[in-house]
């Protein structure tokens, strides 16, 4: 295999035929071992020049778009090459450049679903290189594609850079890399809440995973900041509300399960209380007000000493113009709440 994928490679950075080129690696036949033209092609052009990685990659798009390669066989090639990677960076410094000249051209008319790149990284996950690799398939592809398709495409694809790099790290990685404008219109934070509704949505992580994930991936800074515990507040309250439009519900154990994480973070300062029932509010104002969801939020809330009373009285005195939106709705809502809480406490026994 070794000797024929040399000679058709050879042969096509020559002639530049890639219909007859197809039709050869169709000859070989050999669906259990296709694999290894991949890893054996890209080995044999990794240190060649730009042009001939680059051609490379074209006729590995055109390969994979027409069949003869499967996506899964391509990336298990590209996996055998990439486990060595690491090493290779020793001796071939610009080696993450060199692979994202042979992987961009991959990512072009949408034929290749962009997701594929999670597993294509899969081996350099572990040593912390998978967003080196990453990054450098994108620019490449972006020189052909253009920042705003490419943007839209990493968009609908459903990646997460915190696959790939530390969330914390996110946002300097792309800066330094000029990668920016991949994340047009997505912020660090949209990460981060992203992250936190996947953990406790879909996984359902226990609270230690949660504690676990948030020390190791975003800074003091960032968990002190109003947006995060905007970000925290709407992944907890999505995760306990099931259901949708005006059979959308609340499961109370599902917010009580969360009070320490909220409790921990909010850390009994009123204005961050605050702003967790300005992300409520905006959360079931998103909902279009389901009957019965705030006013179950607001007493579970309180019952749990997640939220202080005055906080409560602060949501209901604000007029900041920028929380306004839904506010109208979110009062006649839970107006009997407020109601209840202005009533003395009854201490007798009876």
């Amino acid at each position: 295999m070794e000797k024929r994928t040399k000679s058709i490679i050879d042969e096509y950075l020559h002639l530049h035929d890639t219909q007859e080129t197809v039709l050869r690696v169709e000859e070989l036949n050999s669906p259990s071992t296709i694999h290894a033209f991949v890893s054996t092609a890209f080995n044999h052009v990794i240190e060649r020049s730009e042009f001939a990685r680059s051609q490379t990659g074209h006729l590995f798009y055109h390969l994979v778009k027409k069949g003869t390669i499967s996506i899964d066989a391509y990336i298990k090639g590209l996996h055998e090459i990439l486990q060595y990677a690491g090493d290779l960076e020793i001796d071939i410094p610009r080696i993450w450049q060199y692979f994202g000249e042979l992987i961009g051209p991959m990512i072009q008319e949408g034929s290749v679903p962009l997701n594929f790149l999670r597993q294509a990284a899969e081996p350099l996950k572990e040593n912390n290189k998978a967003g080196n690799l990453i990054v450098e398939i994108l620019l490449a592809a972006s020189h052909r594609e253009g920042q705003k398709k490419l943007s839209t495409l990493w968009r609908q694809s459903g990646l997460r850079w915190d696959e790939f790099v530390p969330a914390g790290q996110i946002q300097t990685f792309l800066r330094d890399r000029k990668l920016e404008f991949i994340e047009e219109g997505r912020s660090y934070i949209q990460s981060i809440q992203e992250k936190l509704d996947d953990m406790m949505g879909r996984q359902n992580a226990d609270n230690e995973a949660v504690f676990d994930w948030i020390e190791e991936n975003c800074d003091d800074k960032t968990i002190k900041s109003k947006k995060f515990i905007r970000a925290l507040m709407m992944s907890v309250c999505q995760s306990a509300i099931t259901g949708s439009g005006n059979n959308a519900r609340v499961v109370p154990d599902e917010i009580k399960k969360r009070g320490v994480v909220l409790t921990k973070f909010f850390g009994n300062q009123p204005e961050f209380e605050l702003q967790a029932l300005y992300a409520l509010q905006a959360l079931v104002h998103r909902l279009e007000h389901p009957p019965g969801v705030l006013r179950t939020c607001f007493d579970n809330l309180f019952d749990e000493d997640i939220i202080s009373e005055d906080a409560f009285y602060q949501w209901e005195k604000s007029t900041d113009p920028a929380e306004q939106e839904g506010k109208g709705v979110a009062m006649k809502q839970v107006c009997q709440f407020f109601q209840w809480l202005r009533e003395p406490a009854d201490f007798s026994d009876s």
